[in-house]
């Protein structure tokens, strides 16, 4: 009798822990069901937009990135002036194909691009001022922008040099600092024996030179940017 009470007592344990476990879990599901659909669909639906945009962004990206020019070509320095005729051209463009080569906005050739560099030696300068630039097109028939313009100056003839003052064979006493005058081209440096003259915009020049007791030589020289000079020499006498 005893051991029947015992074991209905048990049984009657094991039943309650079993129902308090179903309670439980009925409870925790209530709250999972809870949770899913006041918080986990929106932050699913926030997630899925939020891979959606990702994507969509990615794919404008290359769109643009398909559809968008290429950068313009650069070209290393040029200089300002020269007395030679044939002028190489080199530079960088990031940009692989066909570079174009413009003087005075007409196309004189073209260079391929490899390697991010490329190089033309054909480039003939014409007389006076060349504005050279150049644009890319990329193997997709896509074109730059022109590069920024380099101007370069062809200066072929020496630069024009007359001297005023002083005459050949000239004699001076007394002060021995004398003055050279004369005149020569626009944008040209003139020296007389070393000493650098002062040129005004019309190309008038005037320096100040010592002389030394007995036969003087003079030389004056104008050079012009590119280079190029032309000297007239005098012979004074100081006493």
């Amino acid at each position: 009798m005893k051991r029947s009470s015992r074991l209905y007592r048990l049984n009657r344990k094991e039943e309650k822990a079993a129902l308090q476990k179903v309670v439980s879990l009925s409870f925790i599901s209530v709250l999972l069901l809870v949770f899913i659909f006041t918080l986990g669909i929106p932050l699913l639906g926030k997630f899925a937009d939020f891979l959606d945009v990702v994507f969509k962004n990615k794919s404008q990206d290359q769109v643009t990135s398909d559809q968008s020019s290429p950068r313009a070509p650069i070209l290393d320095p040029l200089p300002e002036a020269t007395n030679s005729a044939r002028l190489p051209l080199s530079g960088f463009s990031a940009t692989e194909g066909m570079v174009l080569i413009f003087n005075n906005d007409e196309k004189i050739g073209e260079a391929k691009s490899e390697g991010g560099e490329f190089r033309f030696d054909d480039f003939i300068l014409r007389d006076g001022d060349n504005n050279i630039a150049v644009k890319v097109v990329s193997q997709k028939g896509k074109e730059s922008d022109f590069s920024p313009v380099a101007r370069v100056v062809f200066l072929q003839k020496v630069p024009s040099l007359e001297v005023s003052e002083p005459s050949e064979g000239q004699t001076f006493s007394g002060n021995n600092r004398i003055k050279v005058l004369g005149k020569t081209d626009k944008d040209v440096q003139v020296w007389a024996n070393g000493f650098l003259a002062n040129t005004n915009a019309d190309g008038v020049f005037e320096v100040f030179i010592p002389l030394a007791t007995g036969e003087n030589n003079i030389e004056v020289k104008a050079t012009d940017l590119a280079g190029n000079t032309k000297t007239v020499k005098r012979k004074v006498i100081f006493q």
